[in-house]
């Protein structure tokens, strides 16, 4: 069994391995519909549904899974996979992906698992509205066909191909309007205390989800949510459809849209500074020690880099460290992350 030589090969040995096998070997399963069941079939794969350990035994079975493709990198989240290439020309990228497509198809097959074509596709980034010569629409996985698309869902988030954002901003405002209404629907029975809730519930949470990375967009494409934001406010404060909402904000102590993305990248950048960020997130930034070796009291604070495009520019790893360094010392030496949460929002809210 593929399982039980993964989990040895981990280190799992003795007892617990035996335990694992008799867990897995020898399992029965059947269909009961209406009072009828069927004969009873052996279990050749898989785990029970529902299982506690089933999430688990299925990251370990997957977990060797970069291992298969040399050109390419693996995301895995889950049961939702992703592999990602970059190249400055097209042609090698695609002969790249070409080759790890080969070699993943192996591994599908020696796993005995099967690629769900209905959820797979693939996007190519590109600089904005520029043509990319020889680019492809399908790729071959075995014998499945997989898409392109310019628009695909990662993790919740909408993104494009040309990282404009648009898609995603779309969802968002839908996700808000359908929260204003269900506040506006509410506000003649319940206090302004019960309507904030819901607004924190069913508004709140869908723009603060990933707005440190779609958040970027172009001021523009934001706008509609900055209109959609206001409207919820009056309906919470329960106020007329012009009434001023900077004042609200503050009574409501609720942070604008545009506040929303510097909070978020505030709490980033104390988890950078005290080392509390993922390897792979820490490595995207550097400190000012790492760039130069002047003895300087900034030393050791974040190292903004100078960016040459303007879509660079508003990327979160240049806007953190600038926005990092504007902050008040004694905010950025907030005792602990609950603190910082807290003081950084106090501080922006009350500028309004």
């Amino acid at each position: 069994m593929v399982t039980i030589k993964k989990l040895e090969y981990y280190g799992i040995r003795g007892v617990a391995l035996e335990w694992f096998r008799n867990y897995l070997t020898d399992r029965k399963q059947y269909v009961s519909y209406c009072g009828t069941n069927s004969g009873l079939h052996d279990v050749t794969c898989g785990v029970p549904q529902g299982s506690v350990l089933g999430p688990l035994l299925f990251i370990i079975y997957t977990n060797d899974l970069p291992t298969a493709i040399t050109k390419s990198k693996c995301i895995l989240f889950a049961d939702d996979t992703t592999i990602f290439a970059s190249s400055n020309k097209f042609d090698n990228l695609h002969i790249n992906m070409k080759n790890d497509m080969k070699s993943l198809s192996d591994w599908f097959s020696a796993n005995k698992l099967s690629l769900n074509v209905a959820k797979t596709n693939f996007i190519v980034f590109k600089p904005k509205r520029t043509n990319v010569d020889g680019i492809i629409n399908t790729m071959e996985l075995g014998n499945k066909i997989i898409h392109r698309v310019t628009t695909t869902k990662f993790l919740g988030i909408h993104i494009d191909d040309e990282l404009e954002w648009g898609e995603h901003i779309d969802y968002v405002a839908k996700k808000i309007s359908s929260g204003s209404y269900a506040i506006r629907s509410a506000k003649r029975y319940l206090s302004v205390a019960n309507l904030r809730s819901i607004y924190f519930c069913l508004v709140h949470s869908h723009i603060a989800y990933g707005i440190m990375i779609w958040g970027t967009a172009f001021q523009y494409r934001l706008h509609r949510l900055v209109i959609l934001q206001k409207k919820c406010i009056r309906n919470v404060s329960k106020k007329p459809f012009n009434e001023v909402t900077s004042p609200l904000y503050k009574q409501l102590n609720i942070p604008k849209l545009s506040d929303i993305f510097y909070i978020q990248l505030g709490k980033c950048m104390y988890l950078y500074n005290n080392g509390y960020l993922s390897p792979t997130l820490r490595n995207l930034f550097t400190i000012n020690a790492e760039v130069h070796d002047h003895n300087t009291r900034q030393r050791f604070d974040p190292h903004v880099v100078a960016r040459t495009t303007c879509a660079a520019s508003k990327t979160f790893i240049h806007e953190g460290p600038k926005f990092w360094l504007s902050l008040p010392p004694s905010l950025q030496s907030s005792t602990s992350k609950k603190s910082f949460n807290y003081h950084i929002k106090q501080h922006i809210i009350s500028s309004y």
